[in-house]
């Protein structure tokens, strides 16, 4: 059951829909759309379909029947404006709330089955920034999806295979030592060890690289960055790695033999490679449940590759038709695909959105020394997740740059045979994260981890906290701090349009006057704090006609509305329409609060309903915040 003013909504909708002949989440799309408030409610562009509108009026006050008292539909310029008799709304959802319902995101018809993977971070350094935001617009994502009644499954895909990891290995094989152990040792996180380690190994390959190819000017900027390095962990083990390194014969072979040789599943690069990995992940968990992010599976690399499905892949593709040999390496011709699945069909050709202007290669799927890409790896894991989840959709958060890639591996799949995998794989891209006056580079350690963003973030609201709260326990202020950090990271890495780069200043970040998570969770506190301060709402004193105020009425709707925002920002997949309408919320409520008292309303009937209106934000605010992920506070 929906809050009234959803449910008169959907009947609109439908009985739009029906008259129309267009379908009704199209119809929930105009009406949604920003309306002058002098003209309604919500606003439907009846013309643009219609030379009949009359009709339409008498077809939506037939259906809504009784309901048709609390709505009037008028036409002006060619739009159906719907404005609602505010006190005949105040009265049912009154009895709504006290029937034991929530207004909630409305839930979808048709759940399906969907797999969102995310963070996918490689297991070489800590998590930092960059992976913030892809770790953060993953489970809201899901969150939004399984608030919209979806059956959502969490995935995080271990990428363990290739020259990165092996680079890793390589420095712990020289220095003979166990990564958790050492990070024990040294009282470090086992990540951040990690993430040292490879940093110190790839500039020193680097390094020896420049050398061969005598370049002076890349001798000295590595060399820089390696004397940077060695100060940070352990001078002593940072000469070990650096002079192993610089002794060892033909580098570049010995990268090539231990990948080819993981590969394959042998010792001892097996359980070399897997215990740095494992104890990258052990930090990344730590991080991640800071965050309260969490996944059903962590599927590995290696395993799709030792469980033989690559290799089922490859053979499937040197049995098809778009097998060919592109560069001496195996491949699959994807511009022929293009021309014999795309051209001729429309339908298909939009799902694939394919970008203007850029030849698509085709796609490489084993090199000439027998070692796979990582492309070839995902087509497998593609098919995998699709399989042992039945899967509708498989919706992949990876950032933008990988638009090529991911289009390729859905063209290969299309080419063999797999159209339902293929045409419901999602890449949903993201851009990048800058930091004001700073470079990330992680095979240089030059990165703001997510840990020690968390951390400076917590250390600043703690001061606030303790500022603003006399006597307040140390620990509970702590706990506080650490929630006002999430909500802020959480928010900043959500409330801009993933296509565009995003740029984290935590100055910004932990603002609590505008357009923050600190400022989302200060607005939830003051309505959790008025309403501790009212007590027990009376429902039977309650003035309906107090609503008609303009901006009592205008947050009373708004709130309303929100089932259908939330609803919306999941289909569209778009978190930051959902965080554009909770700020609006909470200005829009702080506005009101500032010129028209609850506590202070000696008019007991308006008193009560302004009560209730403030109940109504905060059950709003605490839906909002929860699917974002941002901590809800008992006190600021």
């Amino acid at each position: 059951m929906e809050n009234p003013l959803v449910d008169t909504i959907n009947i609109m909708a439908n009985t739009l829909s029906s008259s129309l002949k267009i379908h009704s989440t199209e119809v929930l799309r105009q009406l949604l759309e920003p309306v002058k408030e002098e003209y309604g409610d919500f606003s439907f562009p009846a013309m643009r379909y219609t030379k009949d509108a009359n009709t339409l009026i008498q077809n939506i006050n037939s259906a809504l029947g009784k309901k048709a008292n609390i709505v009037d539909t008028k036409l002006l310029r060619g739009f159906l404006n719907f404005v609602f008799k505010e006190e005949l709304l105040l009265e049912k959802t009154i009895n709504y709330i006290k029937d034991g319902n929530k207004v909630k995101t409305v839930e979808i018809d048709k759940p399906l089955t969907i797999v969102v993977e995310h963070t996918s971070a490689n297991p070489i350094h800590p998590l930092h920034m960059g992976h913030a935001r892809n770790s953060c617009l993953g489970d809201t994502i899901s969150r939004l999806l399984n608030a919209r009644g979806h059956r959502v499954n969490r995935r995080f895909y271990v990428d363990d295979v290739g020259r990165q990891s092996v680079i890793a290995a390589l420095g712990f094989k020289v220095i003979d030592q166990d990564p958790i152990a050492l990070s024990e040792r040294l009282n470090i996180k086992p990540d951040k060890l990690v993430g040292w380690v490879y940093a110190v190994s790839s500039t020193t390959i680097d390094l020896i690289s420049a050398k061969e190819k005598n370049d002076k000017n890349e001798e000295e900027k590595l060399a820089s960055i390696l004397a940077r390095l060695r100060q940070q962990v352990s001078p002593s083990l940072f000469d070990t790695i650096f002079d192993k390194l610089s002794e060892m014969p033909d580098i570049e072979k010995v990268i090539s033999n231990i990948m080819v040789r993981y590969e394959k599943g042998l010792e001892p690069e097996k359980s070399l490679i897997r215990s740095i990995a494992n104890a990258v992940l052990e930090g990344f968990k730590n991080t991640l449940e800071r965050l309260e992010i969490h996944f059903d599976h962590w599927d590995w690399e290696s395993d799709i590759l030792w469980g033989g499905l690559v290799d089922k892949v490859i053979e499937s593709v040197r049995k098809n038709k778009y097998y060919m040999i592109y560069k001496d390496a195996e491949a699959i011709n994807i511009p022929q695909i293009i021309k014999d699945f795309l051209e001729g069909d429309k339908n298909l050709s939009k799902s694939f959105d394919l970008p203007k202007f850029i030849d698509i290669p085709p796609l490489i799927i084993r090199r000439s020394d027998g070692s796979t890409l990582y492309t070839t790896r995902d087509i497998a894991y593609s098919i995998y997740k699709f399989q042992v989840t039945k899967a509708n959709k498989v919706i992949n958060v990876i950032g933008t740059s990988q638009r090529l890639p991911q289009l390729q591996i859905r063209l290969a799949l299309l080419a063999l045979g797999y159209t339902k995998e293929a045409t419901n794989l999602i890449h949903y891209g993201y851009e990048i994260v800058r930091l004001p006056g700073r470079a990330m580079h992680g095979r240089r350690g030059e990165y703001l981890t997510l840990d020690d963003a968390l951390d400076e973030i917590r250390e600043r609201a703690y001061f606030e906290i303790k500022e603003r709260n006399q006597g307040i326990d140390n620990t509970e202020a702590k706990k506080l701090a650490e929630k006002v950090a999430v909500g802020a990271i959480r928010y900043a890495m959500v409330h801009l349009n993933s296509s565009k780069p995003l740029t984290f200043d935590i100055k910004k970040a932990v603002n609590l006057k505008e357009s923050s998570g600190p400022y989302l969770q200060y607005t939830y506190v003051r309505a959790k704090n008025i309403l501790e301060k009212h007590g027990e709402i009376d429902y039977e004193s309650i003035d309906n006609n107090a609503v008609k105020e303009k901006l009592r009425r205008t947050l009373f709707i708004n709130a309303l509305k929100y089932s259908l925002v939330s609803a919306k920002a999941a289909d569209d997949m778009a978190p930051e329409d959902l965080v554009s309408y909770m700020i609006s919320l909470s200005d829009l409520f702080n506005q009101w609060y500032e010129v028209d008292s609850v506590l202070h309303e000696k008019d007991r009937g308006a008193r009560e309903m302004k009560a209730f209106l403030v109940s109504l934000v905060k059950q709003v605010l605490e839906d909002g915040l929860t699917i974002i992920g941002i901590p809800l506070l008992e006190r600021l």
